[in-house]
């Protein structure tokens, strides 16, 4: 993906955070991001990776990525805040049938226990609430227009990879797709009325989001261009074999 012109964005002097929404192209993300930290020789601290069960220290890290909200909220000056988002109906979805192959339960039974934050992890991530109550989408949209960076859509991550390159100033990014499981379970439409019922905060903030998007980043100037390795620029590229966890980062320079 080469890299949007959007010289606004960029903000190498300053520390990251990623708010990871649950699947919303994160394996993807983390890999991009614990690489550009190794180039560039920065501290990256990711909350997933628990060292004898315990997070690592998110705030000390130059590039932060985490599940849940920050300590300090979004209220850090030296940080940029950014996040990816999913319509919430098939982020649910994917969370379900995700729960339904590892525990292996019915996915009725997982539908019916989803917790609010679960439903409603943007919500939750941009706020710190965990039930409907105090009107949390509002505080949610005001953060996402005042306090976020950067964010975009796991529908249009092309798109994204170009806009973040931007920011954390890079030529362009060459990443593989992460997290495909063959034994992936479909969960079908009949659950939808129920999964849209629980996720109204998420669904209420998502549709704030795609317009403040078309609002604030326009397509990329190069969008013909993101799937071009240009001779001279100088790419992050992330290989990881299939159905292994050995991942490859590197920096690549293409001459012809």
């Amino acid at each position: 993906m080469n890299r949007a012109a959007r010289p606004d964005l960029a903000r190498s002097d300053r520390r990251v955070h990623y708010l990871h929404v649950p699947k919303c192209g994160g394996t993807t993300l983390r890999y991009v991001l614990e690489g550009y930290a190794a180039i560039r020789g920065l501290t990256s601290a990711n909350e997933a990776r628990r060292i004898g069960g315990k997070s690592p220290d998110l705030s000390a890290a130059q590039v932060a990525m985490g599940h849940e909200r920050p300590a300090e909220g979004l209220a850090r000056g030296d940080t940029c805040y950014f996040t990816v988002l999913r319509d919430p109906v098939q982020r649910l979805r994917s969370l379900v049938a995700m729960i339904v192959r590892l525990q292996k339960r019915p996915p009725e039974t997982v539908v019916e226990e989803l917790t609010w934050t679960q439903a409603n992890w943007a919500v939750h991530l941009l706020t710190g609430a965990t039930g409907p109550d105090g009107d949390p989408v509002s505080e949610a949209k005001r953060q996402l227009e005042t306090r976020i960076h950067l964010f975009g859509f796991q529908e249009r991550l092309d798109e994204f990879m170009a806009l973040l390159a931007a920011m954390l100033e890079i030529d362009g990014v060459i990443y593989p797709a992460f997290q495909f499981t063959p034994e992936k379970r479909r969960i079908d439409q009949r659950f939808d009325a129920e999964l849209e019922a629980r996720s109204e905060a998420d669904r209420d903030l998502f549709g704030f989001a795609q317009e403040l998007y078309r609002d604030r980043f326009a397509p990329p100037a190069e969008a013909e261009q993101r799937d071009r390795r240009i001779p001279g620029r100088s790419y992050l590229q992330v290989r990881a074999e299939p159905g292994s966890r050995n991942i490859d980062v590197s920096e690549v320079r293409f001459t012809a």
